[in-house]
């Protein structure tokens, strides 16, 4: 919510995939509601939900939403804008070693679903990063629906394998695997009687994909070392430019 009153001191936004349409007007209004004082963005970055569709990403209009900031600092890669990561890989906790325990791990956004039953598994509903980083560290591969999974998963030193739900996930600069998803559907549990539908229950607020076949896809999945390393520097770099602007 944005107040009415003119914003009069230093702002910094940031949280993940806010250039998005649902988030262009406000946006706009925070530009045009400053009185005086820096406008700065930090690690925000595009999502278009659907298929991933590289001519679209390639071609979104980051300039609508950007071009009142006083500096931009963009999590996507080749936008044109500073390189700046999820600040989160900051946070002390992946600086701890942790023991490959399973070859694979399932870690699914809560509302898209990774059915891959013989697997441990988690979803992103858990708010203790140091659980979430436990268990992803335990997989010597992620199977995953969450952003900040497959971000954390890299960080990680783990070989991840995403299974997107928009564009979002093909803007890493240490790109993971991708499931080719074609669509996410609810699920339904049918009581026929005599070859009728005579009752249907769908689950609430949790979307599923197919899984068929992941497992041709884990050639493309790689590690990248330096990307803990890396990730923090941008982030450290970004916060001198801060500094400078403010």
């Amino acid at each position: 919510m944005i107040s009415a009153n003119p914003l009069s001191s230093n702002l910094i936004v940031g949280g993940g995939g806010l250039l998005f349409p649902r988030f262009l007007e406000p946006i706009q209004q925070l530009a045009k509601m400053r009185s005086r004082g820096k406008l700065i963005a930090w690690g925000i970055g595009q999502q278009t939900y659907g298929a991933i569709d590289q001519a679209s990403i390639q071609s979104f209009n980051y300039s609508e939403y950007l071009d009142h900031f006083d500096l931009v600092g963009i999590r996507d890669i080749n936008s044109g804008y500073n390189w700046v990561p999820c600040a989160s890989c900051m946070h002390s906790s992946f600086d701890k070693a942790r023991e490959i325990k399973h070859p694979f791990v399932v870690f699914s956004h809560r509302k898209f679903q990774i059915h891959i039953d013989q697997f441990p598994r988690m979803t992103h509903a858990n708010d203790s990063l140091d659980e979430v980083l436990d268990f992803l560290g335990s997989g010597e591969t992620i199977l995953t629906s969450s952003y900040h999974g497959a971000y954390w998963g890299t960080l990680l030193g783990r070989k991840v394998l995403a299974f997107p739900f928009s564009s979002k996930f093909a803007t890493f600069k240490h790109q993971t695997g991708l499931y080719p998803v074609q669509k996410w559907s609810s699920s339904s549990r049918k009581i026929q009687l005599f070859g009728k539908v005579i009752y249907e229950a769908r689950q609430q607020n949790q979307l599923f994909c197919s899984t068929e076949n992941w497992q041709a896809q884990l050639k493309h999945c790689s590690t990248y070392p330096a990307s803990l390393e890396e990730c923090r520097e941008r982030n450290q770099w970004f916060y001198n430019q801060v500094l400078n602007c403010l």
